[in-house]
């Protein structure tokens, strides 16, 4: 039943035309930077970051991105690593520019790594589309099961709207049950949705795409009630680049 929706999902999706190839918005400035100089919480939590993209690029008004930092370990290294430090809500998009409201990732902001608790001018801020791992799969498993349907079609128009070169797909869990046990079955129900979409759709391709599993290591809010663990039981898609 899975297999044959996604055949015709993909014969229905392949006649859109596909936009010119994703480049990643970066952070080019801090709108309403303070003249003291002082990082008081209330000052770093009112900034408002300008990023290089807009409209043009589908970023709009109320949506919400992951943000990281690149770093380079050693510099025999051909690409910088990049370290996911937290969220920006966009505020306002118009064509070449938005801005945005930054929530930090507390543990890795806590990193040595990290030599700053606030944006920067050129990191990286990029599309994510949330899944809800309740729809996709079954408590505790990581076979898909029928309701993950209308889920995918979620994602393919995600990857037209950005027609990226990479894709990355995470699995997150919440901290039930052994650490261990989470994050392989975060790296499995990452593994079986990256499956699919090599399997269902023509424009996906097993070269763009990865998947990673993080366990309950990035958890989108405290899980500390039932609501809460069902919001951090999740797929993130991520456009890469």
């Amino acid at each position: 039943m899975m297999r044959r929706w996604g055949l015709v999902c993909l014969m229905s999706i392949a006649a859109i035309p596909v936009s010119a190839q994703f480049a990643p918005p970066r952070v080019v400035g801090v709108i309403n930077q303070p003249n003291s100089g002082g990082r008081s919480q209330a000052m770093l939590d009112d900034r408002r970051y300008l990023i290089d993209r807009g409209v043009e690029t589908s970023i709009f008004r109320g949506d919400i991105l992951n943000v990281y930092r690149e770093h380079r370990l050693s510099r025999r290294m051909p690409e910088p690593l990049r370290l996911f430090i937290g969220t920006m809500t966009i505020t306002d998009s118009q064509r070449g520019s938005s801005v945005g409201v930054f929530t930090p990732h507390e543990p890795m902001m806590s990193q040595a790594v990290i030599k700053l608790e606030t944006v920067l001018k050129n990191d990286l801020v990029v599309p994510r589309l949330i899944l809800d791992s309740g729809v996709l799969f079954d408590a505790g498993q990581f076979a898909l099961n029928p309701r993950a349907q209308a889920e995918f079609a979620k994602v393919a128009e995600f990857v037209q709207m950005f027609s990226p070169a990479k894709l990355v797909i995470e699995g997150h869990t919440d901290s039930d049950g052994e650490d261990m046990s989470n994050l392989r079955l975060s790296e499995q129900r990452a593994g079986e949705i990256r499956q699919y979409l090599i399997n269902n759709y023509a424009f996906i391709s097993a070269g763009m795409i990865e998947a990673r599993g993080f366990g309950e290591s990035r958890p989108l809010v405290p899980n500390d009630s039932r609501e809460n663990k069902a919001l951090n039981r999740r797929i993130e898609v991520i456009v890469w680049e």
